[in-house]
This record gives structure tokens, C-alpha cells and sequence, in this order.
């Protein structure tokens, strides 16, 4: 499933020793965590991947965690690529109905909310 994301955001994640996808998102855009190099962003957010579907998201702002969120699997991940928005949608595996959406454009947000899907065909 990080293929969806790569493709969707044009980049190639890399994964790390414990077999994991690190991902920073930050105002500037979305990137690999590289543990040999160090950023200095105010604010960003640090997203998880495994090839359990699972995931972890952290919120950092002036280099406190000030959220986080652990180790939870996902049904599907959704990336939302636009004019207006760059984010990803994670709807939970246990609770279908919900999501939470990791957004970097127009500004760094964490949402938990209700997920459903929208038919074009419907009425």
C-alpha cells in the first residue's frame, strides 16, 4: 500500500533496518526520515508504516511531542493530492466507519473523524 503514497506524491520511501517506512511531513513538503542527517523544522509530523498495515503518527512542535498515536492497523490509505490539499487518510482497520487524515497543505493538521465513501453514481 506505501506504493499509492509514492506514486501519489512522487517519491520513493525507503525502508529502514526494523523494516519500517518513516515519513516526515512538514509545511515544506513530505520526505524520508534519515536517521544520518538532522532537519530542523519547527513543526512536522512523523508517520510509521509497516508491512503489517499498521501505522504510528507523532505531532512535534518546537521539538516536544505534542501527540501521538500508536500502532494501529489500517483498512486503507487514501492519498488526497490537489490544489487546495495535500494529505493522507488512514481509515482504521477495527473501525471502518472512522479515520484519521495527516494533512501538510495548506497547513499541518491531524484529524479524527467519520470515513465513508462517496458514490458518483448515487442520488
Amino acid at each position: 500500500m506505501i506504493c499509492c503514497i509514492e506514486n501519489a506524491f512522487s517519491i520513493k520511501f525507503n525502508e529502514n533496518q526494523k523494516g519500517q517506512y518513516v515519513l516526515i511531513l512538514s509545511e515544506h513538503g513530505i520526505e524520508n526520515e534519515d536517521p544520518n542527517s538532522s532537519f530542523s523544522y519547527d513543526s512536522y509530523i512523523r508517520i510509521m508504516l509497516n508491512e503489517d498495515e499498521e501505522f504510528s503518527i507523532d505531532l512535534y512542535e518546537n521539538n516536544k511531542n505534542l501527540f501521538s498515536f500508536k500502532r494501529a492497523q489500517y483498512h486503507r490509505m487514501i492519498p488526497i493530492r490537489d490544489e487546495e490539499e495535500y494529505s493522507i487518510q488512514f481509515v482504521l482497520e477495527r473501525w471502518q466507519s472512522r479515520m484519521i487524515k495527516v494533512q501538510w497543505k495548506p497547513f499541518l493538521h491531524i484529524e479524527f473523524g467519520l470515513y465513508y465513501e462517496v458514490c458518483e453514481d448515487c442520488d
